[in-house]
């Protein structure tokens, strides 16, 4: 209900009150005054309030007219004030709610990108769960047909040797220069071919015999019953106790006198001398007492690393004796070349003397004649005076480079070689040889090795 509605109510209200009053009073006059006068009287009371009430209606009209006008004005007005007050609350809005859509597209994209993502790494993740079920059947026929495979004692002896071979190779040795393999011998009992031979440094070797017990292994460890599986296991460490027997039987050590009394059984894995050990812990004492020593490749390579270091100090040790024999021979070379270095030097300085004799006769003998030419007028240019050499050879002062010592004692100080108040004495005379008491120690070292 609106407000002009309300307004009119309450004047119609106020109206109809006001009648209701007068025509009480009319009544209530009329019934003093007496029928008639009242009655006239009433009648005019009527009239005039019938065109009060026509005035009234009339201005009720038109304050009604009025009050909608204004109403519609105000009306107007509040809705543009509302209009107004709406859009710049709206832009206000827009503006905080800028970054919120900008974030809100950003997100839109990044969810899209996300998504393309999440369908591309889907895709790729079906690719590979696909490959890997496909490399797992592949792996698990290949595994079936190496497991059959390993179950043929030709092909397990093969397998073994490989790993042999490939475990010595992981040391550092090199095949037919540190080990041998399949070396055959004749023996007054038959033939022995042991797996591999390995060569010491002192001229001694080590037998090598690789085992791979893999029969009752592999069932072990394919059944799911405990009971079979520890029947299955103490089978296995009944077969390598029969190989130790066998193996420690043959004595190969014999094969070589300087040998060690020992043989090296290798298993070709880790896990086979474990399962062996756990099953039996007293398994090294036992194949020890037969000669025996069970190797696996973690065993077996810092052992050979060992046998290589010895090749190396053995190396070492060698090329130390070739050093030696080369500082005495180049020991007694300088000692040779240093008497040859004392005559050429004893040759200079006499050569030195002869010239500076020559050069005194020239001047005191030849010159004087020949300068009255001069005098006479018979030359024209002067003759010049040659200069006598005034450096001499540097004499060699090590006892090692010179053959008569008596005679360097003997000799004056070499005035070219000894500094002013320091004479060439035996000490100055080491100071000038300074490789000769080196090389006389270097061949006394020689000489004890």
């Amino acid at each position: 209900m609106s407000i002009s509605t309300v307004v009119i109510a309450v004047l119609l209200l106020a109206v109809g009150l006001a009648i209701g009053f007068f025509v009480g009073a009319l009544h209530t006059r009329a019934r003093d005054i007496g029928r008639s006068g009242e009655l006239a009287g009433a009648m005019a009371q009527r009239d005039a309030l019938q065109a009060q009430l026509e005035r009234t209606q009339a201005d009720r009209e038109a304050m009604s007219r009025e009050f909608q006008r204004l109403s519609g004005e105000a009306m107007q007005r509040q809705t543009l004030a509302v209009n107004q007050t709406a859009g710049e609350r709206l832009a206000e809005t827009k503006l905080l709610m800028e970054p919120v859509a900008k974030s809100l597209h950003e997100m839109n994209d990044r969810l899209l990108q996300v998504e393309r993502a999440r369908a591309q790494g889907a895709a790729d993740l079906a690719q590979q769960v696909a490959s890997v079920r496909h490399s797992n059947e592949t792996l698990r026929r290949e595994t079936e047909a190496l497991v059959t495979a390993l179950r043929k004692p030709q092909v397990r002896g093969a397998w073994g040797e490989t790993q042999l071979k490939r475990t010595v190779e992981i040391a550092g040795l090199v095949d037919r220069v540190d080990f041998d393999t399949q070396v055959a011998t004749e023996t007054a009992d038959g033939g022995l071919r042991p797996d591999m031979r390995v060569n010491l440094a002192d001229g001694k070797v080590i037998f090598v015999d690789s085992k791979a017990p893999l029969g009752n292994f592999i069932d072990a460890f394919q059944t799911d019953d405990p009971d079979q599986r520890t029947r299955l296991l103490d089978a296995y460490v009944a077969n390598v106790i029969t190989h130790i027997n066998q193996l420690g039987a043959k004595n190969y050590w014999r094969l070589d006198a300087g040998s060690p009394e020992m043989v090296i059984l290798f298993l070709p894995s880790d896990a086979l001398l474990q399962v062996a050990l756990d099953q039996r812990p007293d398994l090294h004492e036992y194949a020890a007492r037969h000669g025996i020593f069970l190797s696996s490749p973690s065993i077996l390579i810092p052992m050979l690393r060992a046998v290589q270091h010895g090749w190396k100090q053995a190396a070492f040790a060698e090329s130390a004796q070739q050093v030696a024999t080369l500082g005495r021979e180049l020991y007694e070379r300088l000692s040779t070349m240093g008497s040859h270095m004392d005559k050429l030097g004893r040759s200079l300085g006499g050569a030195v003397k002869a010239y500076n004799e020559t050069v005194g006769s020239l001047e005191q003998r030849v010159f004087v004649t020949a300068r009255k030419f001069g005098e006479l007028q018979l030359a024209d240019d002067e003759l010049s005076s040659p200069r006598a050499a005034e450096t001499s050879p540097r004499v060699l002062t090590a006892p090692e480079l010179v053959d008569d010592t008596a005679a360097l004692e003997a000799a004056p100080p070499d005035p070219a070689t000894a500094g002013p108040g320091s004479p060439a004495t035996p000490a100055s005379a080491a100071s000038h040889g300074v490789a000769g008491p080196a090389l006389t120690q270097l061949g006394r070292q020689g000489e004890a090795q």
